[in-house]
């Protein structure tokens, strides 16, 4: 990978996320891009969370989910940061 410049310095990753519903209800959702320093971040990150269940149920669902466990699988360069 090659190193990262100032204007490109956020990583991307392929990520694999679980979340839970009221009921203790397990969602899973794979393969899903995101861009941060490290797993800490992305996780504490409400932008990026909303994006993720987005993804998972749709903006017009009344669940809400609460992440659970992140796993990020591979990197896949580095981004602008979007924030």
């Amino acid at each position: 990978m090659d190193r990262p410049n100032s204007v490109y310095s956020t990583p991307i990753w392929l990520s694999k996320w679980t979340f839970k519903d009221q009921k203790n209800k397990l969602y899973i959702l794979e393969n899903h891009i995101v861009k941060g320093d490290n797993k800490g971040s992305i996780f504490t990150n409400k932008n990026i969370v909303d994006k993720a269940v987005n993804k998972l149920i749709g903006r017009r669902s009344k669940k809400k989910l609460v992440p659970v466990n992140l796993t990020l699988i591979s990197q896949h360069g580095y981004g602008v940061d979007d924030n």
